[in-house]
């Protein structure tokens, strides 16, 4: 197992269990405690967790970002389940936006026999999972790029969407919480998101489990903002009566 791979699903234990012990870590991966040590420092570094003595906590930070070859390996498989879900929504002849999140790259690799589809991104990963699709259009924002999520964000990306209108648009951010809505850590991703929003006749929001109750620093959407709601696990009764107070459909991927 490479390193990048191993820190993403130690990232992903300290999303389900808060915290982790070097010991619990370097048996359940098979290396040393000296190699889980030195994983730990790089995620400490990029401000994902906190080390502390025998082990880490998952880190408190808004401002915290993943780079996207951590994120793209957190919870492969609810991303998946939801990407096959929200492709469900996707008909031939339509026109949708894909944010950069890792969320939306599933959702490109779910629609791949499409017909007549024109796909418009900001994301580099999904210009090229749909590269060789030759019935789907894809049009790229440009723009400057962000290195560490490969995305294009900036006055000339936001004005090469503006020019367009989408019947949806699929989206994903930090995270979320019915009282706060949707957030994110960087204003640059949250400012094209909002945009992406303001140009399609309906808004998806991508949220898997991990997701549930984070809190970014910049708010990019309420949940009055959203149609529909695709998560990979079932959520509380509090929330479902939220979701239904402002009109979101609920969907649970399986």
């Amino acid at each position: 197992m490479f390193g990048v791979e191993r820190r993403s699903k130690i990232l992903s234990l300290l999303n389900e269990k808060k915290s982790i012990t070097v010991q619990e870590a370097a048996e359940g991966f098979g290396v040393t405690e000296e190699t889980i040590r030195r994983d730990l420092k790089v995620l400490e570094g990029q401000g994902l967790l906190m080390r502390t003595h025998g082990g880490a906590v998952l880190a408190d930070d808004s401002k915290a970002e993943a780079p996207l070859e951590i994120r793209q390996g957190i919870n492969i498989k609810g991303k998946d389940a939801i990407g096959r879900e929200a492709a469900k929504l996707v008909k031939d002849g339509d026109t949708i936006i894909l944010d950069a999140s890792t969320s939306s790259l599933f959702v490109a690799r779910h629609i791949k026999d499409r017909v007549g589809v024109t796909v418009i991104t900001n994301a580099e990963k999904v210009v090229l999972e749909l590269s060789d699709c030759e019935e789907i259009t894809v049009i790229c924002t440009g723009g400057t790029l962000r290195h560490k999520s490969l995305s294009y964000v900036g006055r000339a990306a936001e004005s090469m969407l503006s020019n367009y209108h989408a019947d949806m648009v699929f989206l994903s951010c930090k995270g979320f919480s019915p009282d706060k809505g949707f957030t994110d850590s960087n204003e640059q991703e949250s400012d094209i998101r909002k945009l992406m929003i303001a140009c399609s006749e309906k808004v998806i929001y991508l949220c898997d489990h991990t997701k549930f109750d984070k809190v970014g620093y910049v708010t990019t959407a309420r949940l009055t903002d959203t149609d529909i709601f695709i998560s990979d696990s079932s959520i509380s009764q509090e929330w479902q009566c939220k979701l239904k107070d402002a009109e979101v459909i609920l969907r649970i991927a399986d």
